[in-house]
């Protein structure tokens, strides 16, 4: 089993709001997350952190998650 859940802080207008979102993909720089059933698009350099929520290690999702926030 994978992760399942992400808490997210980004920027917005030069404050720092953080949201819970049970979906998350990085995708050519756009963080595209689900947060209350609703899909939400972010830049990743608006992304202050993202932090994997009550899961077990995942090597999949550990590793596509790196190779995304090193590009």
């Amino acid at each position: 089993m994978g992760i399942n859940m992400y808490v997210v802080s980004v920027l917005d207008n030069g404050d720092q709001r953080t949201f819970v979102s049970e979906n998350l993909k990085i995708i050519d720089r756009v963080v595209y997350a689900t947060i209350c059933g609703a899909p939400k698009e972010f830049m990743l350099s608006e992304i202050v952190d993202i932090v994997p929520v009550d899961a077990k290690p995942s090597k999949e999702s550990t590793a596509r998650l790196r190779a995304a926030l090193t590009q």
